[in-house]
């Protein structure tokens, strides 16, 4: 009985020494995004008014495609290189927003500070806004999520006669 309290402080001091070394910092997120492949799983576009609950969505994914059961945009992978480079690679009955291209170079990619908006400088989306062959063209950049398995692209549009109208884009990719 004598020892348990040694043991106990014993114990303590080598969680405390656990605890105490240098982890490193945590990756950022254009770090888990160099060098990697990604597939279109999904698309879907809602839409509202602009100052109220977005009222439909369209599974563009699905409805873009001749043939549900495999969806032509599924057929289109991107890979974002360290050097900053897009690839744009598209199978066999893959289609596109922009049809008349197979794969490319497709441009540039850059990330802001805080981590939450993509750039993707092409000729193909004229100066200030970003493009990639799958989604419509923004004015400055994507919104972005990023998780080891998934990338999320947003985009927002404001549309109508009287600019009254909102459109949000929202394509998901699967790391392959």
């Amino acid at each position: 009985m004598k020892q348990a309290p040694f043991i106990g402080v014993a114990l303590l001091g080598v969680m405390l020494f656990a605890c105490s070394k240098d982890q490193p910092a945590p990756t950022l997120k254009t770090d888990s995004l160099s060098d990697t492949t990604w597939r279109m799983t999904g698309y879907t576009i809602d839409f509202g008014p602009l100052n109220g609950p977005l009222t439909g969505t369209n599974n563009f994914f699905l409805s873009f495609s001749n043939d549900p059961t495999t969806p032509c945009l599924g057929l289109n992978t991107f890979t974002f290189t360290s050097a900053g480079k897009v690839i744009w690679k598209q199978e066999a009955r893959g289609c596109s927003v922009r049809s008349y291209f197979v794969s490319s170079d497709w441009g540039t990619w850059s990330a802001n500070n805080a981590q939450t908006e993509l750039t993707v400088n092409s000729p193909w989306g004229g100066v200030g806004r970003s493009v990639i062959p799958v989604m419509e063209a923004v004015p400055g950049a994507y919104e972005y999520t990023l998780s080891n398995t998934t990338l999320t692209l947003s985009a927002r549009y404001i549309y109508g006669q009287k600019q009254d109208s909102l459109r949000v884009d929202r394509a998901v990719f699967t790391r392959q």
